[in-house]
């Protein structure tokens, strides 16, 4: 009979416990995986249209989590060739030094019907993406971050004013 108490404790404080936590788990698909796949497919033809056709990606970040994906990539050719920046309509900006050619990000969402582009940052200079966290009111660690990344120092290091 205690057997069959605990049993029941147990599957209740699952059943209780396991949705809430599952909705903030933070996936990030593995290479070859249907879901990483799927995520990347759906961000490429954006990434085609502003930087002209074809474009593969080397993925730096890609997260999953309670229907929202974010991905830090890095586009190229197909094959690894690099991008000649300068025959895109980024070549003034990276002329300017206002274009990182290394980096840019998407956010996806998946509102039930599959993934959806919800934002795109090709090439920024700053961390485009907190934007995105606070619009939408998601976590830094969907971002591969935490609050801890960006808050203030604590007090007993900030410099006193002296007075």
């Amino acid at each position: 009979m205690r057997f069959v108490l605990l049993l029941f404790w147990c599957l209740l404080a699952t059943v209780s416990i396991h949705p809430a936590a599952a909705q903030d788990v933070i996936v990030s698909p593995l290479k070859g995986s249907p879901l990483r796949a799927s995520l990347l497919d759906t961000a490429r033809p954006p990434f085609e249209r502003e930087i002209g056709a074809p474009v593969e990606f080397v993925v730096h970040t890609l997260n999953v989590m309670d229907g929202w994906a974010f991905g830090s990539v890095r586009p190229q050719r197909p094959g690894g060739a690099p991008i000649d920046w300068q025959r895109t309509k980024f070549a003034e900006d990276v002329a300017q030094g206002m274009f990182e050619t290394d980096i840019s990000f998407f956010l996806l969402r998946n509102a039930g019907d599959g993934w959806q582009l919800a934002e795109i940052a090709i090439g920024p200079t700053d961390v485009a993406w907190d934007w995105w966290r606070q619009q939408h009111d998601l976590p830094y660690e969907l971002f591969g971050h935490t609050a801890g990344d960006f808050g203030d120092p604590p007090a007993s290091t900030r410099p006193s004013s002296g007075n």
